[in-house]
Parts: C-alpha cells; sequence; structure tokens
C-alpha cells in the first residue's frame, strides 16, 4: 500500500524547484502542503491532511541529496566545444526556404569546420552559421522576408549522457547557474543528447568558466 511519505516524494520529484528548495531547506512546507494536498489525496485514494503532508515534506527535506535530480549526470558532461565567429539570421518561413537550406547544407559540406545550425519553428525560421560561411547564406536569403542578421555570436556544445534523455529538469541546473551568474544567452538549441547555448561574444568566457564549474 502507497503511504503519504511516498505520494509526497513523486510529486515533488515531478519539480525540480521545489525538489531543490526542500533538499536546501528553503521551503515553506505548510504552503507545499496545501498546494499539493490534492494531488496526494487522488494517488492515495483517500483524505490526508496538511499536517501529514507537512510532516513528509519535512522527513523528506532530511534525507534528500543535494543532488536530487540532474546535477550527478551534469558531471558526467565532460567534453565542452566552444564556436566563435559565428552568425544568426532569422526569417519568416517560405515554401521556397526549405529549397535554400538545401542548397546552404550542400555547400557547407564542401567547406572544413563550417558550422551550420538551423531550426523551424511556427513562423520562423533560425539559421547559425560561422562567420566566413555568412555572405553566401546572406545571399541565399535575399529574396526571403523580413531577415534579421546578428553577428557576434560564439557557442558552447555539451554532450548530455544517454541517461539523461528521461530526467526532468535536467538542463535546470546549466540555465540556474548561467542565471546566478546574471549570464543571459541568445538562442538555445538541442539535438538529442547533445545542447548548444548561443552567446554573445561578450559573455562567452563567463559562460564556460560557470559551465565548466558545474561539470567539473
Amino acid at each position: 500500500m502507497r503511504t503519504i511519505s511516498q505520494a509526497v516524494e513523486e510529486i515533488i520529484q515531478r519539480s525540480p524547484f521545489l525538489a531543490e528548495a526542500i533538499s536546501e531547506g528553503i521551503a515553506n512546507n505548510a504552503q507545499i502542503a496545501r498546494k499539493i494536498r490534492p494531488d496526494v489525496e487522488k494517488r492515495l485514494y483517500e483524505k490526508v491532511s496538511e499536517a501529514a503532508i507537512a510532516m513528509a515534506l519535512h522527513r523528506m527535506g532530511k534525507k534528500a541529496p543535494k543532488n536530487i535530480y540532474s546535477e550527478k549526470l551534469i558531471k558526467q558532461m565532460n567534453d565542452l566545444t566552444v564556436r566563435s565567429n559565428l552568425v544568426e539570421f532569422v526569417c519568416v518561413n517560405s515554401s521556397a526556404l526549405p529549397h535554400v537550406l538545401d542548397v546552404l547544407s550542400k555547400s557547407a559540406s564542401q567547406r572544413k569546420d563550417t558550422f551550420l545550425n538551423f531550426s523551424r519553428g511556427l513562423h520562423e525560421s533560425l539559421i547559425i552559421v560561422s562567420k566566413e560561411f555568412a555572405d553566401e547564406v546572406a545571399g541565399a536569403l535575399k529574396g526571403e522576408k523580413q531577415t534579421r542578421r546578428l553577428d557576434g555570436l560564439s557557442a558552447i556544445t555539451m554532450h548530455l549522457p544517454e541517461a539523461s534523455l528521461t530526467v526532468p529538469g535536467m538542463y535546470y541546473p546549466i540555465l540556474k547557474a548561467l542565471a546566478a551568474e546574471g549570464i543571459s544567452f541568445v538562442e538555445i538549441m538541442s539535438v538529442r543528447t547533445e545542447l548548444s547555448i548561443i552567446f554573445e561574444d561578450k559573455e562567452i568566457d563567463r559562460a564556460f568558466a560557470v559551465l565548466k564549474r558545474i561539470t567539473s
């Protein structure tokens, strides 16, 4: 039979924010108990008092490890790659854009160490390329609407462990560490276990130092 403590732990583990606050002893257990009480009762199929939930939270806080979520996996990300001299293009989606991207992709494949990253949203598409490839991209996009260009960018790419794919809040420690240092980023892109964060050049040194610290 499932206990109150088990139900509470299942609920808290869905939220990296609450899990972290509880593990650090800064959470208001009474307020959290009030908030999660309906979910606890739904899981246990019975009425549960807020006091009982608060007590379960208190016990959980005492035994909760600091690395309750993804910090342990973050430590396995020891492969950080920095790419500088990048340029970003953003344009409105069009029927001609897939052909343009196909041409650019073939051209980039013939260049050594050329960076090309593409992402398509509902309304706009994003292309990030090496600076030496930027003029060719600009020419290819000349017929597209509302093209915007941003120079002076750098990227940090990280390879995450395969196990991270099913871990909730995997990016949370990374983004939290950057935010704590007042470092903003331009874009964030991922392909399965590869995560790339794009920064302005002025932020890249501090960003690398922060990411190196949390992954070491």
